[in-house]
């Protein structure tokens, strides 16, 4: 029972995190994803995971919350926000090995050292395709890939689409696209949140 109640009282806590993100005009993931995201992480026990799109880190809190005996990496381009991602991980996980990053990820990614097994993206829509140009090299064999927004507030599926949306609505179609190549990816589509996609890199 005692973990129980730490739950209601940790999703007060995240509610709230949550919330404060929302009143900044900060993309930020639903509840439920986070949730999602905190179970694949518990059953797949990776030892690298790579986050491109830490905000002020409350995605961040759910990768990180049951790794054990791992590394995490976060990139951001705002570093206003990473210092506060930063900030809630090491207040939260202060025993998890951690890596933060402030620029532009695709230039970030090609000089990080380690291979990853898990990758979460929420970033920059229009910039998704180029992210998987560049990280087949980055990854293990088997790494799993999730990205948020895939439905892009069901924008792709629209006939019409305003003018400043079409480049980040362009770019999930790509996205999409090149994630199911079946010959590098097995991907599945999850109606969750504003739609995930979860791929495993078969190379």
């Amino acid at each position: 029972m005692k973990d129980l109640y730490n739950i209601l009282s940790e999703k007060e806590y995240l509610e709230d995190l949550n919330r404060i993100s929302k009143e900044k005009k900060i993309p930020v993931i639903s509840y439920e994803v986070g949730r999602f995201l905190e179970t694949i992480v518990f059953i797949k026990k990776p030892k690298h995971i790579l986050e491109i799109g830490c905000g002020e880190g409350y995605s961040s809190y759910f990768l990180v919350k049951n790794l054990k005996q791992a590394s995490f990496t976060g990139i951001d381009l705002n570093g206003k926000r990473l210092a506060k991602a930063k900030e809630l991980i090491d207040l939260n996980f202060p025993e998890v090995d951690t890596n933060f990053y402030s620029g532009n990820a695709l230039e970030i990614i090609p000089d990080l050292n380690f291979k990853f097994d898990f990758i979460f993206i929420d970033a920059a829509k229009y910039e998704y395709p180029d992210y998987l140009e560049i990280l087949p090299e980055k990854l293990e064999s088997k790494a799993l890939i999730i990205a948020d927004n895939i439905f892009y507030s069901e924008k792709i599926f629209a006939r019409y689409v305003k003018e400043h949306d079409k480049n980040s609505v362009e770019g999930v179609k790509k996205f999409i696209a090149l994630i199911q190549n079946e010959e590098i990816f097995d991907t599945k589509f999850i109606d969750i949140g504003d739609g995930l996609s979860v791929s495993i890199f078969k190379n």
